[in-house]
C-alpha cells in the first residue's frame, strides 16, 4: 500500500499529537487516576499533579480540613 506525500505529512502530525498528550498523563494526587494533569503549587510551596476536576475540590476539601485559606495556583513551569 502506497501513502501519498499528504497522508505521509498527517500521519507524522499524530505521531506528534500522540506523543504531546501521552506525555501529559500524570497519576493525579488527589483522584489517584491517571489523567491529563498540571502541576499546581499549594500554597505557592508543595507542588502536585491534579487533573482538571480535582483542583477546585482539593482547594476545599484542605482549607476544610486545616482551616485555614489554601490557595491552588497553577506551577510556571
Amino acid at each position: 500500500m502506497e501513502i501519498t506525500a499528504t497522508e505521509f505529512r498527517e500521519l507524522i502530525t499524530m505521531r506528534a499529537n500522540i506523543r504531546e498528550k501521552v506525555g501529559l498523563l500524570e497519576l493525579c494526587w488527589s483522584c489517584q487516576k491517571i489523567s491529563e494533569c498540571r502541576q499546581w503549587l499549594i500554597n505557592d510551596m508543595v507542588p502536585v499533579w491534579l487533573c482538571g476536576r480535582c483542583v477546585d475540590e482539593v482547594s476545599f476539601r484542605m482549607t476544610d480540613e486545616t482551616g485555614m485559606p489554601l490557595s491552588v495556583t497553577a506551577s510556571g513551569e
